[in-house]
């Protein structure tokens, strides 16, 4: 049973029995993965604040093959975003990203570029405090990264570019089309000035983007569609985007 040292970043974290807790880590060398700390509850529990959720750590586990859960041997904290999550929306916005990441990620799957996709926009979350270019960044190349994203500049059916015109959602080819080609399953509208938002999200780093202009029109519209894209892909509504329509 090795004893293995890797980066993580924990997700999400349930209480098992009176003084044990499971963590759910997205680990840089080992993939997505639970493990059990022992006695991270008690009052002497070595842990400290380093499974706090969304905690970004360096973690010892004895890796056993074939087993659902591993176990912790120990963990400290590199980077804490727990401060940040006292300003509630932000704390939703946090928990989309690791609700996501835990649905859409396969086990022990190896993935470097969305162990870091997910720090960058948590350190986004907590220098600018501000959700939805953060949030829309995370779609966007969550799904383009894992081969699921449509083509948005131009539509499905007729290969017309969207240019200045709106776009139109089709659920079942979860695709868009234009108004020309749109049926009755693809009534939801998708405006222009969100699509226009897509080269941004191609071409900059996060940071430059919020820092080199304010937030464009169709932030929240281009979101909305990548959040339902995601949610046809995992096949499943996600508990927090219900929350973050309530909030944003």
């Amino acid at each position: 049973m090795p004893l293995i040292e890797t980066e993580a970043i924990v997700l999400r974290t349930h209480r098992l029995g009176e003084a044990d807790k499971i963590a759910s880590l997205l680990t840089r060398q080992l993939g997505r993965l639970r493990a059990v700390a022992k006695g991270a509850l008690s009052r002497r529990g070595r842990y400290g604040a380093a499974l706090e959720p969304l905690s970004y750590i360096r973690v010892w586990i004895y890796d056993r093959e074939n087993r659902d859960l591993q176990r912790v041997g120990s963990a400290e904290i590199v980077e804490s975003f727990f401060e940040m999550q006292r300003d509630y929306r932000i704390q939703l916005a946090a928990q989309y990203l690791a609700e996501v990441t835990e649905r859409f990620l396969p086990d022990r799957e190896v993935n470097e570029r969305v162990f870091r996709l997910l720090l960058v926009v948590l350190r986004a979350f907590r220098r600018y405090a501000e959700i939805n270019r953060p949030l829309l960044f995370f779609d966007y190349w969550l799904l383009r990264l894992g081969g699921f994203l449509p083509d948005l500049s131009r539509c499905m059916a007729c290969q017309r570019a969207f240019e200045r015109e709106d776009g139109f959602y089709d659920p079942v080819a979860v695709a868009l089309v234009c108004g020309h080609c749109r049926s009755g399953s693809s009534s939801e509208r998708v405006p222009a000035s969100a699509l226009g938002v897509v080269p941004a999200l191609r071409a900059v780093r996060i940071e430059h983007w919020i820092e080199s202009e304010a937030a464009p029109p169709g932030i929240g519209e281009l979101r909305r569609l990548l959040e339902q894209i995601i949610e046809a892909h995992l096949e499943k509504k996600l508990t927090t985007r219900a929350m973050l329509a309530d909030e944003i």
